[in-house]
């Protein structure tokens, strides 16, 4: 997906995080990624949302979690840059840092958040036995932050949903706009397996979806920004 996104790299110094305890639950069953959160930028660790579900019946969730691929980034993985990410958030090789998880009764009254910066609030509310909406906030500048569902759930709407025939759980964007304001989704659903952004100085100013293999350009701030 990045391939065709020419970023520069943007210095800043690469900041700790700290997740709020949620009691170290830890549930026995098979993990399955559902969302890649990618920074383009050198030295830097992608987050990966999973959910952990029973190893006899993967329909059902036990958990819903929040991991660190470590040193894993669009800009140290180049060429391939987001897709060999999203490669190494299945990879059982992959070396990652657990963050946190909510068991699955906990989920639609509690969040996972990353404290340090406020820099991460994320989420999933039931909506059937299939199916849950996600909500994820992630700060991008001092007083600004990237919103998918939630109040901006008109501009982004992604819903986590199992395919039965696969044995999957993936997320779809069913309502989805581009930074102009145009619909990319606007009938049925599409995978989105995630989003890649540089990071400055200044914050995110420039946030770009993987919509099945097409880059989508969700967030683009970078000439406001740049004006004096």
């Amino acid at each position: 997906m990045t391939r065709s996104l020419r970023i520069g790299v943007l210095a800043v110094a690469a900041a700790t995080v700290a997740l709020a305890d949620y009691s170290g639950y830890a549930a026995e069953g098979n993990k399955q990624a559902v969302f890649l959160i990618c920074p383009h930028h050198k030295k830097y660790s992608a987050w990966s949302l999973f959910l952990t579900v029973d190893s006899s019946d993967p329909s059902k969730v036990l958990s819903f979690g929040l991991e660190k691929l470590v040193g894993k980034n669009s800009e140290d993985l180049a060429p391939n840059g987001y897709e060999a990410v999203l490669a190494t958030q299945e990879a059982p090789q992959t070396p990652r840092e657990l963050l946190g998880t909510l068991a699955a009764k906990d989920l639609g009254g509690h969040e996972l958040r990353i404290e340090k910066d406020d820099a991460l609030h994320a989420s999933l509310k039931a909506l059937d036995a299939d199916s849950y909406r996600l909500y994820v906030s992630m700060r991008i500048g001092a007083d600004e932050r990237f919103v998918i569902g939630g109040k901006e759930e008109k501009k982004r709407d992604v819903i986590l949903r199992y395919d039965r025939t696969k044995g999957r759980w993936k997320a779809y964007a069913v309502a989805l706009l581009d930074f102009e304001g145009n619909k990319v989704v606007s009938q049925g659903a599409k995978v989105l397996s995630g989003i890649c952004f540089p990071v400055g100085a200044g914050g995110i100013s420039l946030i770009v979806g993987d919509l099945e293999g097409q880059a989508v350009t969700l967030l683009d701030n970078s000439k406001r920004h740049s004006e004096p």
